[in-house]
């Protein structure tokens, strides 16, 4: 890097990416490709977004077998996403992990009971979760949501005011 005419020293990285550089997003998007391979083999849905991974999974509660089967599955699968994210010298941060439902209301109270064993600690359902701003329930009700941004609206009109 140049900054004045003056060069920066080099230096090589073993792992990761410069924080800063231009291409950092796409770099690290690369980087971590082989994370969407992992998920793939064993037949997971995910989603990528910048340093976040979500992993999808349908499920039918009637189909006892299937249900423990999946569950398990994706266990496995997180298991080897921790074991890549280790040997590629990233952190995994485990406070950032939760299980959410999709379901009609007839099988809310089931799932919630429900525990998915992550590395060394269990996990189980929220009750809410945000994605990409969006809070979203169980139900995929939309009351949470809109409370929230009509909390956030008060408290930003209330404060214009006192300007």
């Amino acid at each position: 890097m140049s900054v004045h005419g003056i060069l920066s020293d080099i230096q090589f990285l073993l792992s990761g990416v410069p924080q800063g550089l231009v291409l950092g997003p796409l770099v690290f998007i690369m980087y971590k490709r082989p994370l969407g391979i992992i998920v793939q083999r064993y037949g997971v849905k995910y989603h990528l977004y910048a340093d976040n991974i979500q992993l999808y999974i349908s499920l039918d509660p009637n189909n006892e077998l299937d249900f423990s089967s999946s569950l398990k599955n994706l266990e496995y699968c997180s298991a080897d996403i921790r074991l890549w994210i280790t040997q590629n010298i990233l952190k995994l941060n485990d406070n950032t992990r939760y299980i959410k439902y999709l379901v009609s209301t007839h099988y809310v109270k089931t799932l919630n009971t429900l525990a998915l064993q992550m590395g060394v600690s269990s996990i189980t359902a929220n009750g809410s979760v945000t994605n990409l701003g969006a809070i979203f329930d169980q139900c995929i009700n939309i009351y949470e949501h809109v409370t929230s941004v009509c909390r956030a609206a008060y408290y930003h009109l209330k404060n214009a005011h006192c300007i």
